[in-house]
């Protein structure tokens, strides 16, 4: 199955690796890592996309 979850701990190479997960209410299966990530660099990233989304809406 495909994957796109570079978070997920079964993702490799944009599959999935195994047979049978479980998705919660939200869409995403539960066995992913959340890593903490540099505020800077975190907000920096929420900045470039509000841009390309605003931008989108014009």
């Amino acid at each position: 199955m495909k994957c796109e979850n570079n978070f997920c701990i079964y993702q490799s190479g944009g599959e999935c690796n195994i047979d049978r997960i479980y998705i919660n209410n939200l869409g995403m299966c539960s066995e992913c890592i959340y890593p903490d990530i540099n505020e800077n660099v975190l907000n920096e990233a929420k900045l470039n996309l509000l841009k390309k989304y605003n931008h989108a809406q014009l």
